[in-house]
């Protein structure tokens, strides 16, 4: 997973961010809420963990943020405020989970791990021609028949897929299929004809110069 950490202190930042690329996970850290919204795109990610009261925002104003934006990421909060009612607002703006400070990295992996399970096992959306597709395998079915996507085709119709209802950028698509990788235009382009012709469906159109976005 690609995750976006918010979190002030700098040892647990420090701490968080190398467990979670020890278990093979890409991770962005930021100190400041500001400079987040500033550097980092929000449709890359696969889950948030933030700090409530980082500097300059707080996370309660980002969650109604991204939630009015119909982004649907999971979020954990990470905090050291225990009043129930910080806690109950929290959910109610639509965390998906709240973890109180101190705490071993390790549960927080756990939590990673049991959320995204559940946000994406029962996850499926259906498409024309009786098509199936699932977060959970980040697969296209026809008769429960799984169609072969290689593995950035799969990783670049997920974040379309994922982010359906939006138009996702050559670069936010560039940043998250191909991380550390050559890329440009052209090379993006031909996965998604690649994948038409393959899913046989015309769903993910291009939005002329800007990017794609599937239209169901």
């Amino acid at each position: 997973m690609k995750i976006l950490l918010l979190e002030k202190e700098y040892s647990l930042c420090k701490d968080i961010k190398k467990h979670l690329k020890t278990n093979g996970h890409k991770v962005d850290s930021f100190d400041d809420g500001i400079t987040l919204l500033d550097e980092a795109n929000l449709f890359e990610y696969d889950f948030f963990v933030f700090n409530i009261y980082a500097p300059s925002i707080d996370g309660f104003e980002f969650l109604s943020y991204i939630r009015n934006k119909k982004i649907k990421t999971p979020l954990i909060f990470i905090s050291d405020i225990l009043d129930i009612k910080y806690i109950t607002k929290a959910f109610n703006l639509g965390c998906s989970n709240y973890l109180k400070k101190p705490f071993h990295p390790r549960e927080l992996e756990l939590r990673l791990k049991n959320i995204n399970n559940n946000f994406s096992t029962h996850e499926q959306i259906d498409l024309p021609k009786g098509l199936v597709y699932d977060f959970n395998v980040k697969s296209v079915f026809k008769n429960d028949n799984i169609l072969y996507l290689s593995k950035k085709q799969s990783e670049i119709l997920y974040l379309i897929m994922k982010h359906r209802g939006h138009v996702v950028t050559f670069d936010t698509i560039a940043d998250y299929a191909y991380e550390g990788d050559f890329r440009d235009m052209h090379t993006i382009s031909s996965h998604i004809r690649d994948i038409r012709k393959i899913v046989g469906l015309d769903i993910i159109k291009n939005v002329r110069g800007i990017g794609y976005q599937v239209a169901l």
